[in-house]
């Protein structure tokens, strides 16, 4: 069985139980807002479309559906931003890696995979919050010996880019600091290869989010999550724009600004079951001034 067919399983309890959720988010007609679609670079808004840079193996952020869909968290979100800016949300399914250089260089006018907004990101792209949680660990089924307040000299598999690679050598160096075993990583090019690692009892231990460890757990009988949030720094997770392009960015954080007024953005995170992870308007007013 394929590593994308591996994911689709995984996925497919789940999805069977909140794609028509992600479904009726979607579809509905959503207004422009004015303000947002006026703050658009022209080009964009002559363009009619919102081209968006994401990784369809996700969940429950970005993720294909049991017929082969895109849905997910920040599939639904972009269908809504796109609506508020009066244009329709044309989505590129890309490597992970890929998204934020896609956004940098022009490709794609945003980019969503619930990427975490980190120093080494800002230098290259321009970032709008929407969404923040904790951090947990995620085992192949069984595994005993991983105590959440002590991974060292333990070895996490890793996706290449994302921002658990910080996160994992920011835990690893407090280990060496008190004489303990440094942490090592495995790094994998895709998130559907990371996931496929861990179930597989490759490495000790997987470091994710909360909203997707707790999904695949759900979905996948060969992993668990150890209880308990790893202490580890987490930003917000945010909407890649492209560097410098503050029409842009403003144009993007007032459609969601406008999400979170009339209440689609607060029944979304909901409907997923991750309703507190709503980041307020004031940290998205911060980052689009």
């Amino acid at each position: 069985m394929s590593v994308l067919n591996q994911v689709r399983k995984f996925s497919l309890v789940a999805t069977l139980a909140i794609s028509s959720l992600a479904t009726a988010a979607t579809a509905q007609t959503i207004a422009a807002d004015e303000a947002a679609r006026a703050a658009l670079p022209e080009n964009v808004r002559a363009g009619g479309e919102l081209l968006v840079a994401t990784s369809l193996q996700w969940a429950p952020f970005a993720y294909r559906s049991a017929s082969n869909e895109a849905v997910g968290i920040d599939i639904s979100l972009m269908n809504i931003i796109a609506g508020k800016l009066g244009l329709t949300a044309k989505l590129d399914d890309i490597k992970f890696p890929t998204i934020v250089p896609g956004v940098s260089t022009g490709r794609y006018h945003v980019g969503v995979n619930q990427l975490s907004i980190t120093k080494e990101r800002l230098a290259a792209v321009d970032m709008v919050p929407y969404f923040i949680t904790t951090s947990v660990v995620l085992v192949q089924k069984g595994k005993t010996d991983i105590d959440i307040n002590n991974l060292c000299g333990k070895t996490f598999v890793v996706t290449q880019g994302s921002v658990q690679v910080t996160q994992l050598e920011e835990v690893s160096k407090a280990c060496e600091a008190r004489g303990a075993q440094p942490i090592t990583q495995q790094l994998y090019p895709s998130s559907a290869e990371t996931l496929l690692a861990v179930a597989n009892g490759r490495g000790d231990a997987f470091l994710t989010a909360a909203p997707q460890a707790h999904y695949i757990a759900s979905v996948n009988d060969k992993v668990e999550v150890i209880p308990g949030d790893v202490n580890v720094s987490r930003a917000p997770a945010g909407i890649v724009v492209e560097k410098g392009n503050a029409a842009m960015r403003k144009a993007v954080g007032l459609a969601l600004i406008s999400a979170i007024n009339d209440g689609s953005y607060q029944a979304l995170l909901d409907e997923y079951g991750v309703g507190s992870g709503a980041v307020p308007v004031d940290t998205i007013r911060a980052a689009i001034e």
